[in-house]
């Protein structure tokens, strides 16, 4: 089985460099046409089955890449939630929160806002991975449309070892190729922006 992880395409919040979070922030314009130009190279893949965060910016790029499909919305493929910084300028939280916040922001941990930090993400998201794609049974193309953090979990819980997320690109709209055959995963392609 492949399964296809899809970043969504530019939000309002990277676009206007705010912090997003599990904040309902639409596409940008920008956001648009890379979804639509992500969807170019996945038109001709037989899905058997798409799931999707049910975030908007994530919903928008599932829509506009792969018109007409019905996705499995899922709050467990959800972006890292950072509380009560959802939606604020990172140069305010950094003007207001000074030291602190260049700290946790580093360690993507947001738990003294009210959020997550990276080992509770991964716990939801390794359920997912367990529980969804794991149990699926004779489909050959899946497709996961999420975010940074599902995608950076993917490949830790491919490896069976934590990475130092904050040293791998994914960029919008990008595309990243798994496999999972015999109970093993196997990564085939990483941040992928043009033709599969």
């Amino acid at each position: 089985m492949k399964v296809y992880f899809i970043r969504h395409g530019q939000s309002e919040g990277n676009r206007l460099s705010l912090h997003c979070g599990w904040s309902q922030m639409p596409l940008s314009q920008l956001g648009h046409e890379q979804a639509k130009a992500a969807g170019v190279h996945l038109k001709d893949i037989p899905f058997d089955r798409i799931y999707c965060s049910d975030l908007r910016r994530a919903q928008q790029t599932a829509a506009d890449a792969l018109p007409g499909c019905q996705p499995i919305y899922s709050d467990k493929l959800r972006e890292v939630h950072v509380g009560s910084l959802a939606d604020r300028p990172r140069a305010d939280c950094a003007r207001d929160y000074g030291e602190a916040y260049y700290r946790n922001n580093r360690a993507l941990d947001f738990t003294a806002y009210g959020g997550e930090n990276q080992q509770q993400m991964g716990q939801r998201l390794r359920s997912f991975f367990r529980d969804e794609l794991e149990a699926l049974e004779g489909m050959e193309h899946v497709a996961v449309f999420g975010h940074e953090g599902t995608v950076h979990h993917m490949l830790s819980y491919a490896l069976g070892h934590d990475v130092l997320l904050q040293h791998l690109q994914v960029d919008n709209a990008s595309v990243t190729v798994f496999s999972y055959e015999n109970g093993c995963w196997k990564l085939l392609k990483w941040n992928h922006t043009g033709a599969l």
